[in-house]
């Protein structure tokens, strides 16, 4: 993470262990880093938590354009159609 933030790695343990506190850029870029917006960050929901793979899914919506998300849309609509039958 240091390497790829352009930082001291010194400085990185800093922060994780002594308490040293990120400029708001750095910790944007951390932040962006990991799919997490700076709401969720300072004001996590914690009556639900996403697993690793809703956040990988969620960044990888983000990436696609109109035509794609429609196309996601119809298949999660196809899935629950297909739920609600089989129940």
């Amino acid at each position: 993470m240091a390497e790829i933030l352009d930082l001291a790695p010194r400085y990185v343990m800093y922060v994780e262990t002594r308490g040293q506190h990120m400029s708001l850029q750095k910790l944007y870029e951390v932040a962006t880093l990991f799919h997490i917006s700076i709401d969720q960050f300072f004001f996590p929901d914690t009556s639900e938590s996403k697993s690793t793979n809703r956040r990988q899914l969620d960044a990888k919506l983000d990436k696609m354009n109109e035509k794609e998300i429609h196309v996601m849309a119809g298949t999660a609509e196809a899935i629950e159609e297909a739920r609600e039958t089989e129940e």
